[in-house]
C-alpha cells in the first residue's frame, strides 16, 4: 500500500470532518424525532454490528497481509475499549459502560479524529476511511444513547471513571511490558499534531494525565448540570 499525503485541516481531512459531524447529529436527532421504539431497536443493532463488525474485518485484513501484531493491533487501547463498550452500551443501555464510552469515546476519539496520526496507517487510503469511520462510530453511538435513547451520566460518573481510568492504566502498562507494546501510548507519545503531545517519555505523561483531568472534566460538566437539575426536579416533585 501506497502512503498517503495527509494534512491536518488539509481538504481530505476537512471532508472526512463534515461527513463524520454529519452523522453524528443527524442520525441521532432522526431517531429522537421520527423513529419510534421499533425503530429504534433495529438501529441500535446495525450500529452494534457495524461498530464490532468494522472491527473484526479491519483484523482479518490486516492478518490476510500479514501485518497483524499483537503489539498494535489489539484493541487495548482508550479507543479501542470505547469500540466494545459503546457497541455494548448501545444495544443494552448498560449504565456503567453509556459512562466510560461518554468519556472514555469522547476525549479519545475526538483527538483520534481531529489530530489523527498518520503514521499509524499503513493502509494508504483504507487506513483513513477506517480511522474516521472507527473512531466516529464510537462517538455516533454515544450522541444515539445520549439524544434518541435520552441517557445521562449520574453525578458521580467523574469520579468512577477517573478511577477506573487509573486501575486500566495500570493494568495496561503491564500489557505493554510483556507485549512490548504502546497501548495508551505509555511508552511514547503518539504522533499528529495534538497540542496535548509534550515531551518523551516519562514526561509525556504528565502532560498526558493533566489534560486528561482538564478533558474529561470539561466533558463532565454538561452531565453534571442535567444531572443536578433532574434531582432537583425529583425533590420539587416529592414536595409537591
Amino acid at each position: 500500500m501506497e502512503p498517503v499525503e495527509f494534512i491536518t485541516f488539509g481538504k481530505l481531512h476537512n471532508l472526512y470532518l463534515l461527513g463524520t459531524a454529519g452523522i453524528w447529529f443527524i442520525l441521532p436527532f432522526i431517531g429522537a424525532m421520527w423513529m419510534n421504539p421499533a425503530q429504534r431497536k433495529v438501529v441500535t443493532w446495525v450500529l452494534c454490528l457495524l461498530t464490532v463488525g468494522n472491527e473484526i474485518a479491519d483484523d482479518i485484513l490486516r492478518l490476510s497481509l500479514g501485518i497483524w501484531s499483537a503489539s498494535d493491533d489489539l484493541p487495548l487501547h482508550m479507543c479501542g475499549f470505547s469500540i466494545f463498550l459503546s457497541a455494548y452500551a448501545v444495544v443494552t443501555k448498560n449504565q456503567d459502560a453509556f459512562e466510560l464510552a461518554y468519556f472514555w469515546g469522547i476525549a479519545g476519539a475526538i483527538q483520534a479524529i481531529i489530530t489523527p496520526d498518520p503514521s499509524r496507517w499503513p493502509l494508504g487510503h483504507i487506513s483513513v476511511f477506517w480511522n474516521f469511520l472507527s473512531h466516529g462510530i464510537i462517538i455516533l453511538n454515544v450522541l444515539w444513547l445520549i439524544i434518541a435513547e435520552g441517557m445521562r451520566c449520574r453525578i458521580s460518573s467523574f469520579y468512577s471513571v477517573i478511577m477506573i481510568t487509573c486501575g486500566t492504566a495500570f493494568v495496561v502498562s503491564f500489557l505493554n511490558k510483556w507485549l512490548d507494546a504502546n497501548y495508551w501510548f505509555l511508552c511514547n507519545p503518539p504522533g499528529g499534531d495534538s497540542p496535548f503531545l509534550m515531551g518523551t517519555f516519562p514526561d509525556h505523561l504528565l502532560a498526558f494525565a493533566g489534560f486528561a483531568f482538564i478533558i474529561v472534566w470539561l466533558i463532565y460538566i454538561p452531565m453534571y448540570l442535567i444531572a443536578k437539575r433532574n434531582v432537583k426536579t425529583k425533590k420539587t416533585e416529592v414536595v409537591h
